[in-house]
């Protein structure tokens, strides 16, 4: 299976909860959103 993940973006909605890290990074129930979205 092939897929494109879009993870660009500056966050400005998320900057107030994850101020120094990148959006795909932010943590969920202990893990990174890209992973999660990658498993």
């Amino acid at each position: 299976m092939e897929a494109i993940v879009l993870a660009g973006g500056f966050g400005t909605r998320l900057r107030e909860m994850v101020p120094d890290v990148p959006k795909p990074m932010a943590q969920v129930a202990g893990r990174p959103f890209l992973e999660i979205l990658l498993n």
